[in-house]
């Protein structure tokens, strides 16, 4: 995926209706409004010269970047991954932009994806009572499967919503998280695979509240939270984003469901979610190093091997 087309589908979520509290690109005064709520979520902005749009009746304006650090990402540290990749194209931004006729038909698969992931999450909702949704950017391992089967313990049905864009680098690769979580489909009778286009901040606790958010504009009535969810080189501590989504839960009609993660109880001898038995020799999984693993075309002893062998061969390929 081209670097900039992060823009184009940031573009097509806001004209889908993905967002509660914005209809397009912000300005200045609006940006003012995100700082003091942190249930907004993830402001959308448009720095200048994207190529798929039109910036001729546009308004420009300025955003502080340490100001904009300390309230959305809570940190002085402007070398962080999410202020870099916030403002890798400069510190000017704009709004009343329109889309390039070029750009319209890639515009409208990006349009269709949250439309028809809409469609399909309102069918499931008519079949199971009390279905769960999850977000996940890793290629699951033993650990997540911990969590899949604390779900569907309480839930119906699971739905696995990864965000399909662009990812750090050493992320794993969207074609990997798709080969993995359809396995993970055919593994469990009552799980589904139903991924979005949309963009990573890497904003820890306040991205937790924006994929809160975008959930409860899909349709679900209930979304996992998890240890360290949307965090990154360990900014966050790891139970921050679940203490967020809680203080700010009268905000959604969505429910949150929250857990301190799948890890491998050495007393049970096996995989559990931390806290739920008694004991307290666990060992945590680490998703990092799960992908040191594949990438080194190794087998990880915390993962499933049949779902690694179908990865390496097509990482081979």
């Amino acid at each position: 995926m081209i670097d900039k087309e992060e823009y184009l589908i940031s573009y097509a979520n806001l004209k889908s209706n993905l967002f509660k509290h914005q209809k397009d690109f912000i300005n200045d005064k609006k940006l003012k409004t995100f700082y003091k709520n942190p249930f907004f979520g993830m402001p959308q902005c448009l720095p200048i010269n994207i190529k798929y749009f039109n910036y001729s009746k546009s308004k420009f304006f300025k955003i502080n970047q340490l100001e904009f650090s300390k309230n959305i990402f809570h940190t002085n540290n402007l070398e962080y991954i999410g202020n870099k990749k916030f403002f890798r194209y400069g510190n000017i931004f704009a709004t009343n932009v329109t889309l390039k006729k070029e750009y319209k038909r890639k515009f409208q698969y990006y349009l269709n994806n949250i439309l028809n992931s809409k469609k399909k999450i309102k069918s499931l909702n008519k079949i199971y009572k009390n279905v769960c949704s999850m977000q996940i950017r890793n290629v699951p391992h033993f650990g997540h499967e911990a969590v899949f089967k604390y779900l569907l313990s309480k839930f119906d049905f699971l739905i696995l919503n990864p965000i399909f864009g662009l990812k750090k680098k050493n992320d794993f690769k969207d074609i990997f998280i798709s080969k993995s979580l359809k396995f993970i489909e055919k593994k469990y009778k009552k799980i589904k695979f139903i991924p979005i286009y949309s963009n990573f901040y890497y904003g820890g606790p306040r991205e937790a509240l924006h994929h809160l958010s975008i959930r409860e504009k899909l349709g679900f009535n209930f979304f996992y939270i998890g240890r360290d969810h949307a965090g990154a080189e360990n900014m966050y501590s790891p139970f921050q984003a679940i203490n967020k989504s809680l203080k700010y839960s009268k905000k959604f009609k969505i429910k949150q469901v929250t857990a301190k993660g799948g890890c491998f109880c050495e007393t049970c001898k096996k995989y559990v979610i931390k806290g739920i038995c008694r004991h307290k020799a666990y060992t945590d999984i680490s998703g990092t190093e799960f992908r040191k693993y594949l990438f080194s075309n190794e087998f990880y002893h915390h993962a499933d091997k049949s779902m690694q062998k179908l990865l390496l061969n097509k990482k081979n390929d």
